[in-house]
């Protein structure tokens, strides 16, 4: 079972160096996708469109739906008149936005979405799957010493591992907003006790702040917040 996390916080007003992290369900029984599709742009309601099945197109409505809600909380603005813009990286981001800052993941029936104030950051989550191919991929991803780390687990502890690892590079690389011009291996991560510790990492991702994130039992999940010493709070989303 999930840990219990707060329905809402105290404000929506975010203190510069603060990040607060939704767990969002996406359980298809659960999902009011007419009354959802309703808060999206027609740019969103075309992309939905595209999805060849209907339990995916559901999840993506009410992932994009939720973020406009959220935002509009934060932003003080109506779900629908929320207008996302892309930057040069790909990394969506707010106009007008007045400092706010977001990122968004998803990975089958949970997505997680980040806001801050000021700061950029990233989120990233992933199903730990144990029989995905990691030793095909993992020497793209992961620094030799990384790769060393992994190797000594016992076997049954290297796909959560693994995905730990994936997760937190990704983080840094989506609040970094270059979309693929890093390579992730030129990140090095060192993990104690499911605590990580940036080795080393590019110009970009410089004096970074990096959590571990733990949303749901079977998921690897992390935060990167462009900003030392950020703070982290979770919230469990509820409409």
């Amino acid at each position: 079972m999930p840990e219990a996390l707060p329905a809402r916080p105290d404000s929506y007003e975010l203190k510069v160096g603060h990040v607060h992290v939704w767990r969002v369900p996406l359980k298809s029984r659960n999902i009011d996708a007419g009354g959802m599709r309703a808060m999206l742009s027609e740019g969103e309601r075309e992309r939905a469109g595209r999805f060849a099945f209907e339990q995916e197109r559901a999840r993506f409505i009410a992932c994009r739906a939720t973020l406009r809600m959220l935002l509009g909380r934060y932003a003080g603005t109506a779900p629908e008149r929320i207008i996302f813009r892309y930057e040069p990286g790909g990394k969506p981001a707010l106009t007008g936005s007045g400092g706010w800052q977001f990122n968004v993941s998803h990975s089958r029936e949970l997505a997680a979405i980040a806001v801050s104030r000021h700061d950029a950051v990233g989120v990233d989550i992933e199903r730990i799957d144990a029989g995905f191919p990691r030793d095909d991929v993992a020497a793209d991803v992961l620094a030799p010493d990384e790769l060393e780390d992994l190797r000594s687990l016992p076997e049954e502890r290297q796909a959560a591992y693994f995905f730990q690892l994936w997760t937190m590079k990704e983080a840094l690389l989506k609040a970094a907003g270059t979309g693929l011009s890093i390579d992730p291996v030129a990140i090095r991560i060192r993990l104690e006790d499911g605590a990580p510790t940036i080795v080393s990492a590019p110009a970009e991702c410089a004096g970074a702040s990096l959590h571990g994130l733990s949303l749901d039992e079977g998921y690897a999940g992390a935060v990167a917040v462009l900003c030392a010493g950020a703070h982290v709070t979770r919230y469990q989303w509820s409409p």
